[in-house]
Parts: C-alpha cells; structure tokens; sequence
C-alpha cells in the first residue's frame, strides 16, 4: 500500500521519524509543530488548528502523533522542571490532541490512531536510565489501550508503535553509541524502519489489530 484513503494528520512531524512519516505520504499529510504555531500542549491552540484542518480536509482517517522529548536521568537526579516538561511533551500533548481530534473520527465511522512510546515500556521490569520519561511513556499505552476499546465500534483502531534505538538528526546521541553493542540485530534503527510499520498500520491488512504495542528495536527489548 503507497499511501491511505483519506487526510493523514501528524501532531510532532517537523523532524525524526514523524519527518519521515510526513514525506512518505506526499500529498496525504498536514503537519502540525510549533514552528507552524500550533502548540500540542495548548487545548486551545489545537482546537484552533483543527477548526481550519476541518474545513478543509473533513476529519482525518489517520491521526499520527510522534511528539516526545528525551531525558536520560536517574529519578533521583531528575529536577522538578524535567520532570514536568516530559510528562508536558509526551502525556499531556497526547491527551489534549486525542480529545481534540478523535470525536470527529468517531463520527466519521473510520480511521486509524498511531501514538508513539518506546521498547520495553510494557515490560515489568525497572527502567534505571530514564524512569521519568518511560513512566510518561507507560501513560500514552495506558491512554491507547483505553481509547482502543472505547472507539472500536466507530471502525477506529489505536495502537501505539515502541521504538527502540532509532538514529536520526535529533535522536539521543549518547545513549544510542552506548547501547547500540546490545542490539541483536548489529546495527541502530532508522526512520524507514517506522514507516513501514506506520504503512500497515494504515492499511486495510490492520483493521482487526488494535490495543497493541508493537515494538520496533531490533531485538533489544529495551
């Protein structure tokens, strides 16, 4: 499948992998970042935005959000600041836009809801090198499998991609030279190995896969 049947609208695509989300959907995509004005933790500033993407284009069949900052600190050693501002970019920025977009989908009867988290964090176990963000992560599956049931009757599927060690631009240097030894699969992930995940997931193939988490790491399992 080259692209979806109908508007696809990525909240967070300005760079990495909602970027190359973005241009693997030429013609299809609207993206909204905060260099474009539109502020995902601002209910008012996407309610906005999704007035004008309405009028436009009706409401999307797919909803893509990628937005989610990085902090590697031991909960101890995270300040009240980072603290908030993980919980702002990757739980409150989700939250604000499905309560934004997805009513308008549920009436639409259709559509296909993708949210990012990152491997391992459905696993039981402790998360040492970044609790806070993993415990933000933790949210948004809890926040999918939730709104997996409750929007299943209106032909929505809700699932949430776990990338593992995934190289670009913008990723997290540091920690990818440092554990990309661990990866089974010899090698760091790239952008396109989303996409062709974020492609079945769009497709007709993934109308009965909802609720899930599938993770994308190469073996490493967080």
């Amino acid at each position: 499948m080259k692209g979806a049947p109908g508007p696809i609208l990525i909240v967070g695509g300005g760079q990495g992998i909602g970027r190359a989300t973005a241009d693997a959907f030429p013609g299809q995509t609207t993206v909204w970042t905060r260099t474009n004005g539109i502020d995902a933790t601002d209910p008012h500033s996407l309610r906005t935005a999704f007035t004008g993407f309405q009028q436009q284009h009706g409401a999307p069949f797919a909803l893509i959000h990628t937005i989610g900052d990085f902090a590697e600190q031991p909960l101890l050693g995270t300040d009240q600041a980072t603290f908030r501002h993980l919980f702002a970019s990757n739980v409150d920025t989700v939250f604000h836009t499905l309560q934004t977009v997805v009513p308008a989908m549920v009436a639409a009867g259709t559509g296909r809801v993708v949210l990012f988290a990152a491997a391992g964090v459905d696993r039981d176990r402790a998360m040492l090198r970044a609790p806070v963000y993993f415990a933000a992560k933790a949210a948004v599956v809890q926040f999918a499998r939730s709104l997996a049931a409750e929007v299943a009757k209106a032909n929505i599927t809700v699932n949430v991609i776990a990338p593992g060690l995934i190289h670009h631009p913008h990723s997290h240097q540091e920690s990818q030279t440092r554990l990309r030894p661990r990866v089974p699969a010899g090698r760091l992930g790239t952008p396109d190995d989303i996409v062709g995940l974020i492609r079945y997931l769009l497709s007709p193939a993934a109308s009965y896969v909802t609720g899930q988490v599938l993770t994308v790491d190469g073996g490493l399992q967080g």
